[in-house]
């Protein structure tokens, strides 16, 4: 019988050693068109029922446990940057281009433990990490002399990870924004959605001693519409953290540059070897409130062609008059100061700012 995913996204299934597998073409957003497989069911336990996001290099889709019949989430990589390795027949080099988002998705199933650890529950819960064939990464891929040539190390053809997580309700802030008339919020809506993202950094950005001489410090620096989920009474679910820079205060060293925005970032995200401090994640809150009051997406002020890059904006801030009011507008303005030491200097004080807004509403 046809999954629904097979149903729903005109999805083709087929056999590759004996296994069930299913074909789609990712159906909207920034990756609208890509091509997808997974193994049907995943790890022969999760099957596949839906498309549920994606963006960057990242997928989410819809799953059902079949053992519990609970639904959950399942993220992997939508692919890999691997074509020009594969145009030269290096086989080394593709499977080193392979690791570090690998390793990057087993990172954010620790960042997520550690979190839920720490009594966050605005994060999805990880329920599972599991390895299954891709066989989409085998090819055939055409190479310079316009032959054909097929990826051939078996181990990482079948050692695609997948992290599961609890099932989320909502939909992304991305979406609601959309469907909300100019695209803009109230104030004190605002203000209820952003105080709960700037309760997760606080816990995020708390140091976290690993073994002598390793204490990390994780900075999420990609917060964007799309990367929050609103549920019931706007409750906010904090997702894809697998973006977070990662640091090792004991000795300052970045463990992971994670990712940045352009438009939402600050203006230190632009230089690749800056470590990041707690006032990059403040900037990107106020990036979000701006959006939110004014119905403008940081994108717009971009220059043309350098929507891929991390870099930040000039917001011009008088179209936040009569949208929100002086107060709020000092707050946003001292989060997206660019000098890092102006703004707030931890998420803890920004959200007790915030607090107190809400409350004189």
């Amino acid at each position: 019988m046809p999954s629904k995913l097979v149903s729903t996204l005109n999805a083709q299934e087929f056999t590759w050693k004996d296994r069930t597998f299913i074909r789609a073409e990712v159906p909207k957003g920034d990756n609208k068109g890509k091509v997808f497989t997974v193994a049907q069911p995943l790890a022969q336990r999760y099957a596949i029922v839906n498309f549920f996001a994606s963006g960057g290099m990242g997928l989410l889709l819809e799953g059902l446990d079949q053992r519990t019949q609970c639904r959950v989430l399942i993220k992997t990589s939508l692919f890999y940057d691997v074509v020009p390795y594969a145009k030269v027949r290096d086989q080394d080099g593709f499977t080193n281009q392979l690791r570090i988002p690998r390793k990057t998705l087993e990172m954010e199933r620790r960042i997520l433990v550690l979190l839920r650890n720490a009594g966050c529950n605005a994060v999805p819960n990880p329920n599972d990490f599991v390895y299954d064939a891709n066989p989409q990464l085998e090819g055939p891929y055409t190479t310079e002399d316009k032959k054909e040539w097929k990826y051939a190390d078996q181990d990482m053809l079948e050692a695609e990870p997948y992290l599961i997580m609890e099932a989320v309700a909502g939909q992304s802030l991305g979406q609601l924004l959309d469907a909300t008339p100019q695209k803009r919020l109230t104030e004190a809506r605002t203000l209820r959605i952003m105080c709960q993202v700037a309760d997760v950094f606080h816990v995020l950005h708390q140091p976290k001693p690993m073994r002598a001489g390793m204490t990390w410090r994780l900075i999420y620096q990609d917060l964007k519409p799309a990367n929050l989920l609103i549920a019931a009474q706007d409750r906010v679910t904090v997702i894809d953290l697998g973006g977070c820079q990662l640091i090792n205060l004991d000795t300052g060293q970045k463990l992971l540059p994670g990712a940045a925005t352009a438009g939402y970032c600050p203006p230190e995200s632009e230089q690749s070897y800056d470590v990041l401090t707690p006032a990059a994640d403040v900037y990107t809150i106020g990036a979000n409130l701006y959006q939110l009051l004014t119905g403008k997406s940081p994108l717009e002020f971009l220059p043309p062609g350098l929507a891929m890059q991390a870099r930040s904006v000039q917001f011009d801030f008088k179209l936040l008059e009569g949208t929100c009011t002086p107060t709020l507008r000092a707050l946003i303005e001292r989060c997206l100061d660019p000098e890092p030491s102006k703004r707030f200097q931890d998420a803890r004080s920004l959200h007790t700012a915030m607090m107190e807004l809400l409350h004189g509403m």
